[in-house]
């Protein structure tokens, strides 16, 4: 399954609509995981034009969602959260992972691209699609497949917009 990862959008009136090249960067996935800092439902919206999306309440947002959604995805049990409260503490992170019971935690907030694995546990954070710190806009992909076992199998892909 090709999940396409997004967070910190800020769709405001100065930025009203996703950037293109994520509409495209998208085009293939099955599932879109935003990771919050939505600001807008019309930008959940365009993303379900592509596919079904799953997305969390960032510290900016005043919509009906929860803070934290758990997926599972073939092996794999996949939390999502913000991080408004976690930031760059990777011990946090780590223990709100842990408390999750999760393989893998999508993450934004800090509006900068990570991936790292912490004792089997990968933590992903796409960075910010429209209003970036100290690096460039981006999203990213992940590829699970039925045979990945492990959390190093799942294929991670950045994508600078």
């Amino acid at each position: 399954m090709l999940i396409g990862l997004i967070s910190d959008t800020h769709i405001t009136a100065k930025r009203g609509k996703l950037s293109e090249n994520v509409i495209e960067a998208f085009n293939d996935v099955n599932l879109i995981i935003h990771a919050g800092d939505i600001t807008q439902q019309k930008a959940i919206d365009e993303l379900e034009s592509i596919a079904p999306v799953i997305a969390v309440l960032g510290n900016n947002d005043k919509l009906d969602l929860n803070k934290t959604e758990v997926i599972e995805v073939e092996n794999f049990k996949i939390g999502i959260n913000h991080g408004t409260n976690y930031s760059n503490d990777f011990d946090k992170l780590y223990k709100l992972a842990i408390k999750l019971n999760v393989n893998v935690l999508i993450s934004g907030h800090t509006h900068k691209p990570h991936c790292e694995i912490i004792d089997d546990i990968l933590f992903i954070n796409p960075g910010s699609a429209n209003r970036p710190i100290e690096s460039d806009a981006s999203i990213a992909t992940i590829n699970i497949d039925k045979g990945h076992e492990l959390v190093n199998d799942i294929e991670i892909k950045f994508i600078k917009l």
